[in-house]
């Protein structure tokens, strides 16, 4: 009779545990690369065609002014996976931070880091004590590999034999990557395992090389072109990341895990300017106008979050972590700094959070490209070292080579150094109120610095002695 006791005990432990385990919800985090605003139907594209996004985006709540921390990816996914931003961990840009003609740079960039360091607490690791098992899929792009950094499974396109996204025997990236998700999402089943998961999908469209799966690009040569959207190879690899978001969702209600799954949808940077455009929004990936990090979003969590809802509410990429912390019950590492903050309230209809103004911080050059199909600032860059800060409907530009240069402060109104914009009434960032808005702008300039200081960065100022003016 004990022995029985004993056992019936054992199975309500081991039951009230499991049950416990399915009431945290599983993560799933599917990340585009170069993917920008405009490039899905939800957020207004006409040409290119994503309709298993759309449907998902039209029974979540879509988020119409979300943020990636960098227009590049290296320093959003740093951002993403340590919750911090860049000056935190040090990776602002993919490899040389010295990019175009050293003639043409005035100032010497800030070294750059090729990876997150291994005292970063990653969002798998600060995961790991609430039970959860995650998989890092797909475009890493951090250094070290994700299973150092807590991940319990990890795998990148090399590993796998591609180079692009095309391998002998018409195998496509965006398909196996997707694959490989799903299996892992089978295998850890928390109604088999009783634990959790968080899968971090990071695709590696629509990167280039542009490249289609075969046969994709065929009805796009047909479709006429609206605006600046017409490339229809492009426009193809955008239907295989339709495709792909639509497996994963599929498998979840297969399994029917969808109502104990929040999917999320995102994009580390703007679109590449020579394929696509944002507009009305300026610019693209690579520059710190919104075109080049305001991003596609939407999450969907049916019976959780409400259907055809929208966000007006600014967030940014490092506001996932602490999100994800609170989803599945973690307590924040200890004696490590987040940057975001949880945006669940905004799931559950909330219209605003109490926060910091958002913050931006690019120490460093890139090259403009040839066919870009936005201006940028200059014939020579696509963005020169520039701190930036989003508070309210304000949007304020500090580009450092003039301010450090050119007598600061001072000489605002001469130097070109700041831009101000109101993007309530200007989205496309056409009217420069610098110089005529002066409270609000000194006023952002203060916070600006304030959150420089906070976050230990600082106006790069070392002049570069191959610079030539013309």
């Amino acid at each position: 009779m004990k022995k029985l006791s004993l056992l019936v005990l054992v199975l309500i432990f081991a039951c009230g545990s499991k049950l416990q385990a399915e009431e945290k919800p599983n993560i799933v985090f599917i990340l585009i690369d170069d993917m920008g605003w405009k490039d899905v139907g939800f957020m207004g594209s006409e040409y290119y065609e994503t309709p298993n996004i759309d449907k998902l985006a039209d029974n979540g709540m879509r988020f119409t002014q979300a943020y990636a921390n960098a227009a590049n990816c290296a320093p959003t996914r740093s951002c993403i996976l340590s919750g911090q931003y860049t000056p935190r961990h040090g990776v602002y840009t993919v490899g040389n931070p010295n990019r175009g003609k050293a003639q043409s740079r005035r100032l010497l960039a800030y070294e750059n880091s090729l990876s997150i360091s291994l005292d970063k607490i990653t969002i798998a690791e600060a995961l790991k004590p609430a039970g959860y098992v995650s998989a890092a899929i797909g475009k890493w792009h951090v250094g070290n590999t994700p299973q150092e950094q807590g991940f319990d499974f990890g795998i990148e396109r090399d590993e796998m034999g591609y180079k692009g996204h095309l391998k002998e025997g018409a195998a496509y990236l965006a398909d196996t990557l997707t694959d490989i998700a799903i299996n892992f999402i089978e295998k850890n089943n928390p109604k088999e395992t009783g634990k959790p998961f968080f899968v971090y999908l990071a695709h590696h469209s629509v990167h280039t090389p542009i490249q289609a799966k075969e046969g994709y690009s065929k009805k796009y040569e047909k479709k006429e072109g609206v605006g600046c959207q017409s490339q229809a190879e492009y426009a193809a690899m955008v239907q295989s990341v339709d495709e792909s978001v639509a497996r994963i969702n599929s498998s979840l209600e297969e399994l029917g895990l969808s109502e104990n799954t929040i999917l999320i949808f995102f994009s580390d940077n703007g679109g590449h300017g020579t394929y696509t455009c944002q507009k009305p929004l300026r610019g693209g990936k690579g520059m710190y106008y919104e075109g080049g990090i305001r991003e596609p979003m939407f999450v969907y969590w049916p019976g959780t979050v409400k259907a055809g809802t929208s966000c007006e509410q600014p967030v940014i990429s490092t506001d996932f972590y602490p999100t994800f912390l609170k989803l599945a019950g973690a307590k924040p590492p200890q004696d490590y700094t987040l940057d975001g903050v949880d945006i669940t309230p905004l799931f559950r209809g909330k219209s605003s959070l109490k926060r910091d103004p958002l913050f931006w911080y690019f120490p460093a050059y890139l090259q403009a490209y040839s066919g870009m199909t936005d201006e940028s600032r200059d014939p020579a860059f696509r963005t020169r070292p520039v701190s930036v800060i989003r508070d309210g409907d304000w949007k304020l530009l500090l580009f450092h080579e003039e301010w450090s240069l050119d007598g600061g402060r001072e000489k605002i109104s001469t130097n070109n150094s700041v831009e101000l914009y109101n993007l309530k009434t200007d989205i496309g960032e056409t009217t420069n109120l610098a110089n005529i808005e002066t409270k609000k702008r000194d006023e952002l300039i203060d916070k600006l610095f304030g959150l420089q200081e906070k976050t230990g960065a600082s106006i790069v100022h070392n002049s570069n002695p191959k610079y030539k003016s013309e």
